[in-house]
């Protein structure tokens, strides 16, 4: 009798961009909690019209498709250019040393600077001396991560306006949305099948054309952390010989 093999799966999921044909370096994306593979084809049915049943005489395929869906929870740049189709963008971190601010600010007034990750701000007027405003008038709020200072008060006579500031800011990672073109990656599912004593089951995609993000939950509440959708189609490699038994699509691999 034929031994039963039942599926748990659990795993690591690594992705490749594929750039002009050519694949890319691997890297793993992290925690994944949901991932599955759909198969359909389109077909051509026929129901013959003579024996009084409409009873279906042919069914056959004339089309395929395959597609993709995860469901990540590492929100970083480098996953989410993955739906957003956008660059990552890397940030060193620097100075500005005269920063212009809006003009006719007065106490209560927040201001949002050009830089995020803010340290050492100092603020000064515009008079034809400049002078730094002394810092009990202002504050940066969240110890500058957002690149946001308010201004608490102004000292009597009031300094002249616009005010400059001068600050150091820190290194970023940015990636923007509909920048790039839509990413094209290989997927690789290194898995654990728990219903069979932990034995390891590889499943490769070859050809992978992401979908665009359809929601990404930015309030959160419960007792879940936030989970980011990735879909897509996956595609005929035709680098992949087409007379192959594993096919142009992808693989599963059981060993043993």
């Amino acid at each position: 009798m034929a031994q039963e093999t039942y599926f748990y799966g659990q795993g690591e999921i690594d992705a490749a961009p594929i750039v002009n044909g050519v694949l890319g370096k691997w890297r793993w994306i992290q925690d994944v909690s949901a991932m599955s593979i759909q198969l359909a084809v389109e077909k051509v049915e026929h129901k013959e019209s003579y024996s009084g049943q409409k009873a279906l005489v042919r069914s056959f395929p004339i089309g395929k498709t395959a597609t993709v869906s995860m469901t990540l929870h590492s929100i970083d740049p480098d996953n989410l250019a993955l739906t957003l189709y956008g660059k990552v963008v890397t940030k060193a971190a620097g100075s500005v040393t005269a920063e212009a601010l809006p003009a006719d600010l007065v106490a209560g007034d927040v201001i949002r600077l050009a830089n995020p990750g803010v340290s050492e701000l100092v603020i000064t007027d515009s008079a034809s001396s400049p002078a730094p405003l002394d810092p009990q008038y202002y504050a940066l709020r969240a110890d500058g991560a957002y690149g946001e200072v308010q201004l608490l008060g102004l000292p009597t006579p009031a300094p002249t306006q616009p005010f400059k500031a001068a600050y150091e800011y820190a290194a970023t990672r940015q990636v923007g949305m509909f920048t790039a073109p839509q990413p094209t990656i290989a997927l690789r599912y290194k898995g654990i099948n728990l219903a069979e004593g932990g034995a390891p089951v590889i499943v490769e995609l070859f050809k992978v054309a992401t979908d665009p993000l359809q929601e990404l939950a930015l309030i959160s509440d419960g007792n879940t952390v936030a989970g980011m959708q990735i879909s897509g189609g996956i595609l005929l490699d035709t680098s992949k010989p087409d007379t192959g038994d594993l096919g142009r699509f992808g693989r599963i691999i059981q060993l043993g």
